[in-house]
């Protein structure tokens, strides 16, 4: 699953170069002679960008700040409405927020991703973005999403926070709409410790993403950076140069991580396939899918109760779902909802969502696994799921 399982002595080795070779510089700014002209951030995003075919990238402090910046650079006012789905990290809502936007959160589908009907029917005069969150790895439905976004003429963010390496019929996530924003936290498929990337082929968009997360700056090779022009003023969203040699390195595992994450949820859902009629998997868009997880559900919530159970007396976790839903699931956002006014019946919200998530088991597929370890979780697998 996540770039951690691979960190080993050519991470080492990239940040001591940031010593070695660069004299200490850490800023992604200036310092031209001391640093050698070496400017990882810079080399980092294009690397990050050619790697899933895109034209440009903007490299930040996290997947939050990502969507944040890429929102406001978008021109996301006070007041507009954004939608987006039940079922994300609260990150998503924490940008929409931060905006002074509106969030409008619709349910999710058989994909666990965006309902295209449910976004339809939620679009208003005041719509003025889309952000479908590719969670788990699975690509949302984005040619129905497209369709729907272009018929209104309405821009698409999306949130592949989740989806770095999976594809959607031949397009990289994070391609598929206006501008894709990417996590790359200790957890993420790759990662540079904390770290965010926006892509886009839109470079203007990304060249004012840049200039906002460096406080406006506009880099004016004509004047010292002390002297430098800006048009309009961001914050400090900075990637530091340790984080980026250790992007770097990430970025050339990414073909690994997708090849061994493919392998492996193979082999644990053709043992899970033999319980289909009890189970029921979720619908996947592509099969380029991340493939870091594999999700399933129950006719009812008792039985996916039972499983966690017992995945727990055979010492086996789940991912996110159940574990991890009071920060995965808006209706338990009540941190939000209980200090704005936007959804004061949210106990009663997402229904849709809510009943299918409670039935829901989602189990992580690890990169570094051996064959004893597939073995063991087959085997467990297949005693829990022979008793329930």
């Amino acid at each position: 699953m996540p770039g951690f399982e691979l960190i080993d002595n050519q991470e080492r080795s990239s940040v001591l170069e940031v010593f070695d070779k660069s004299n200490g510089v850490l800023f992604a700014h200036g310092f031209d002679v001391r640093r050698n002209n070496i400017f990882r951030v810079r080399d980092f995003e294009r690397k990050f960008a050619d790697k899933l075919g895109a034209l440009s990238g903007a490299a930040c402090t996290s997947g939050t700040s990502a969507q944040y910046i890429a929102m406001k650079c978008m021109g996301i006012q006070p007041g507009d409405e954004v939608i987006t789905q039940s079922f994300t990290f609260i990150a998503t809502i924490e940008a929409i927020l931060a905006c002074s936007a509106i969030p409008v959160i619709v349910d999710i589908d058989e994909t666990y991703n965006m309902s295209p009907e449910a976004l339809e029917n939620a679009i208003t005069k005041k719509t003025k973005l889309i952000v479908p969150v590719h969670m788990l790895g699975n690509p949302a439905e984005m040619s129905a999403i497209n369709e729907i976004a272009n018929r209104y003429k309405i821009p698409v963010l999306e949130d592949a926070c989740e989806a770095l390496g999976a594809s959607y019929r031949g397009i990289s996530t994070g391609r598929l709409g206006t501008a894709g924003v990417f996590s790359l936290d200790f957890g993420k498929t790759i990662t540079t410790g904390e770290g965010g990337m926006i892509i886009s082929d839109n470079t203007e968009l990304i060249k004012k993403c840049i200039q906002f997360i460096d406080h406006g700056h506009e880099s004016n090779p004509s004047f010292p950076r002390g002297m430098d022009t800006a048009n309009f003023y961001g914050f400090n969203y900075r990637m530091s140069e340790l984080q980026a040699a250790v992007g770097l390195v990430q970025i050339d595992k990414l073909d690994l991580i997708l090849e061994k994450n493919r392998k492996h949820k193979a082999i644990i859902k053709g043992e899970l396939e033999k319980f289909v009629g009890k189970i029921k998997f979720r619908r996947i868009t592509d099969s380029d899918e991340l493939a870091d997880t594999i999700i399933f559900n129950f006719e009812n919530m008792e039985l996916a109760a039972k499983m966690v159970k017992m995945l727990s007396e055979e010492k086996l976790g789940t991912k996110n779902v159940p574990d991890a839903m009071r920060w995965h699931f808006s209706k338990n956002f009540t941190q939000i909802w209980n200090n704005t006014k936007f959804y004061s019946d949210f106990d009663t919200q997402w229904l849709k969502s809510d009943q299918l998530l409670a039935r829901s088991i989602s189990l992580p597929v690890m990169v570094n696994w051996t064959n004893n370890d597939l073995d063991k979780i087959t085997s467990s697998l297949n005693k829990i799921l022979s008793k329930i």
